[in-house]
């Protein structure tokens, strides 16, 4: 039984009879089991934008010094000289 006066998700369930789901809606119309997360604000953790950015950074990181490494190996291992 709904909440009077509070939106209800309506998302289809993979019941039987294919009810509307009754649960009450967030901001974005649907339910926490099948809106998922409305904001992409977390708090803490692996998730959070600022951990996702640095992540990227560090990858973009890690493959200059690759290039680097590669280009370093080349030139010490070129064509040797007569001496």
């Amino acid at each position: 039984m709904p909440i009077k006066g509070v939106k209800i998700c309506g998302a289809r369930c993979r019941t039987k009879g294919g009810a509307p789901c009754a649960g009450p809606a967030m901001k974005n119309g649907r339910c926490r089991m099948h809106g998922g997360v409305y904001s992409r604000l977390e708090k803490h953790g692996r998730s959070t934008l600022r951990a996702k950015a640095e992540r990227r950074q560090e990858r973009a990181f890690l493959k200059e010094l690759e290039i680097l490494t590669k280009d370093i190996e080349r030139i010490n291992n070129g064509p040797a000289q007569n001496s």
